[in-house]
């Protein structure tokens, strides 16, 4: 470096130096006026302090106290019911003189503090602040301030308090005391306080209740000037280095890790915060060496801490917290160290999981294990009671409970095994296993495997029974496709052939037969698919039942006088709305007195019977059978099930299964039951209003 350059150098530092000493000599050459400004707002302060409702009402909570001291009750239970009236006469009693006298002027308890054997009004004029609060035999309080200089005004207050005392309770009475504990008002007694200028100055300046004032609200004034000198240091550490030709700013100072100087001005500026006050009265407001030093290394951190930090402008946030923050590096490292951490923790946490899952007891082995425990530690400490004979019955007693220990564990092995075997023996399907003996601990197993055991039995079951009912809708929808089918390929090949015009005529009328019932076959088909997947939207609406009842009937007419049956209907004569889908239970309808009309024995009567039960609408229907009912009827509404099992009728045998569906989609009911040879409907609907879904 040329001697040009060093100079420059020299000026920067030297321009430093002063950025940082003339701040410290600016605040502690104002040490005297803010000690002023303190002393003022001490004064003040304390004259307006001595008339507060929270000064004040120390002597009221004081009354309470020195009166039910003698009330007979529990004092520490009544000290931790009302600790806060206990805590504001605690907090002024070293500070004052007191005396308590009865209606006949008996004194009945006073301060040891004071220089006098007695108060008297006479002698409390010598005190800075002099009460008399007295009670009468009702508790009516009556004030006399003696010492009263504030214009009346803490007479008036301490009265307002005295006939209004804010009294609480600060713990629940259960938590204390089985009994109820009340704070009395005082009644005929006379309480005379006294407090010396000094005394007074004292609790103002060290009493634990409250404080007299704090550095915040005494100096507010050196708060904003050090906040502008800090501003102006920190300014002058990010300007400087911008004049390239000072060659200052890349010290290796300002190279170190951030943490550094954060911490250094994050403690000091917390030590000046908390003792700005000390620091400015400790002297009368007189500044010495050390103020000048702590102020110098104050700003010099300020002034390292933004040099510092000026070089996240020039590279960057990004670089400069990876060169520059310890913390990030640290965040990184333990980002990479986590993933081993968190195995570690996991495999550990699993490992006790598992050891405690080992132990599958109910809460009352838990309960016996616990006793047996207590037991054996009451044992032990029973044989450590005997010295060497003690050690000699130990070891005795180990063996013993050795040997019933493995016996006990080899019976629960036993047990265990049973369980085991059982379980083995229902994975590989007999699931009609039974498990013999005692299983002790386990036993509760013995109710579980049997429900295991019945729930699989279902299951199989219901597999069996799906699978018979797949491979009886192949062959029926086979069967029922197959038939139109081939009628329509036999009549197609005829009318080719044939030559006559009537003939041909008749061939296209059952081709239009055939492809109708096809269509109508494959129509139902996709309906019962979408309702048993449930994807039908349900167009709800209120509904008269009767009406559409009666409706479908008479399109049905026809049908009805060709099976000649005769119906009996009995139906309210109100009407029943329902809120649903008038066509899906149109179609409900429709299917079910076709299927009357197809199966039921002609010459016959059918019932229909319309009632309201309850929030149920029931809708019942009866016919004689033509052929004999050996169906089940739980089956008969199953798709493609027919009672006519030789399935001579035409039909899909989807009927009852939409009209099924068709019901429950609408939230009802839809039972079939059969006695001898009467074949009996019943639906369900709930009176309720059905949200379309």
């Amino acid at each position: 470096m040329d001697t040009r350059l060093k100079n420059r150098h020299k000026l920067a530092v030297f321009l430093i130096v002063l950025l940082i000493i003339i701040p410290a000599s600016v605040i502690t050459g104002e040490y005297g006026k803010f000690y002023s400004e303190t002393v003022k707002e001490k004064e003040v302060t304390g004259t307006d302090y001595r008339s507060s409702e929270q000064f004040l009402t120390l002597f009221i909570d004081s009354n309470y106290v020195l009166f039910n001291r003698g009330s007979g009750q529990d004092e520490a239970a009544l000290e931790k019911t009302f600790s806060n009236v206990w805590k504001a006469f605690d907090s002024i009693y070293p500070y004052m003189d007191y005396q308590v006298m009865d209606e006949n002027k008996k004194i009945l308890q006073k301060s040891i503090s004071g220089s006098t054997e007695e108060m008297s009004i006479e002698q409390m004029e010598d005190y800075e602040l002099g009460f008399i609060i007295s009670y009468d035999a009702q508790g009516t309080p009556q004030v006399e301030v003696v010492t009263d200089d504030d214009n009346g005004t803490q007479n008036i207050v301490l009265k307002r308090l005295a006939n209004n005392p804010q009294i609480e309770e600060t713990h629940g009475q259960e938590e204390v005391s089985g009994e109820e504990l009340v704070l009395e008002t005082p009644k005929n007694r006379t309480f005379m306080y006294g407090i010396t200028e000094d005394n007074l100055l004292k609790f103002m300046e060290e009493g634990d209740y409250i404080y007299y004032y704090n550095s915040d609200n005494a100096l507010p004034l050196m708060s904003a000037e050090i906040m502008v000198l800090v501003l102006i240091v920190g300014a002058g550490a990010l300007l400087l280095p911008q004049w390239k030709s000072l060659n200052t700013g890349r010290e290796k100072i300002f190279q170190m890790s951030f943490e550094i100087p954060a911490v250094l001005c994050l403690f000091l500026s917390s030590f000046l915060a908390e003792n700005m006050h000390w620091l400015v009265t400790r002297e009368g407001g007189n500044s010495t060496v050390l103020d000048f030093w702590i102020w110098t290394v104050f700003f010099a951190i300020i002034y390292w801490l933004a040099g510092s930090l000026r070089w996240a402008g020039e590279y960057g946030f990004k670089r400069y917290a990876k060169e520059r923050l310890w913390t990030y590096k640290l965040w990184h490292g333990f980002k990479r160290i986590f993933p081993n951490i968190k195995n570690w923790s996991g495999k550990q946490l699993n490992r006790l999981y598992h050891t405690l899952d080992d132990i599958n007891l109910d809460d009352k082995n838990n309960r016996i294990i616990f006793k047996i425990v207590l037991i054996n530690f009451v044992i032990l400490v029973i044989f450590c009671t005997f010295g060497y004979y003690g050690t000699l019955g130990l070891l005795i007693y180990s063996a013993i409970l050795f040997y019933v220990l493995r016996k006990y564990f080899n019976d629960l092995k036993n047990k265990y095994r049973l369980l085991l075997n059982a379980t083995n023996e229902i994975a590989e399907g007999n699931l009609d296993v039974q498990i013999e003996g005692e299983l002790g601990v386990f036993s509760p197993f013995r109710t579980e495997i049997e429900k295991i055991q019945s729930g699989f039995k279902k299951a199989v079951d219901q597999e069996v029974k799906s699978q018979k009912m797949k491979t009886e809708l192949i062959t029926n929808v086979s069967h029922d496709l197959k038939t139109p089918l081939t009628a329509i390929i036999t009549y197609v090949n005829l009318l080719k052939e044939e030559k006559d015009e009537e003939r041909r005529k008749d061939y296209v009328d059952v081709l239009e037969r055939k492809s109708l019932r096809l269509k109508a076959l494959i129509e139902d088909l996709f309906e019962i698919s979408k309702a048993s997947s449930q994807n039908v939207t349900l167009d709800l609406m209120s509904v008269d039942i009767i009406n559409l009842f009666k409706q479908v009937k008479l399109e049905l007419d026809d049908k009805i006088k060709e099976a000649d049956l005769d119906f009996r209907m009995t139906l309210p004569e109100e009407k029943i709305i329902l809120t649903l889908d008038s066509q899906k239970t149109y179609r409900i309808f429709e299917n079910l007195l076709v299927n009357i009309t197809k199966y039921a024995l002609p010459h016959t009567r059918v019932y229909i019977e319309m009632m309201t039960e309850g929030q149920d609408v029931v809708i019942r229907m009866k016919n004689i059978s033509a052929a004999e009912l050996n169906f089940n009827p739980e089956e008969i509404t199953e798709r493609f099930v027919r009672g006519d099992v030789s399935r001579n009728t035409e039909g899909s045998g989807l009927g009852l299964a939409i009209a099924k569906s068709f019901v429950e989609l609408q939230r009802g009911t839809l039972k079939i039951e059969t006695e001898a040879d009467l074949y009996k409907v019943e639906i369900r609907f709930k009176r309720i209003e059905i949200q379309n879904e």
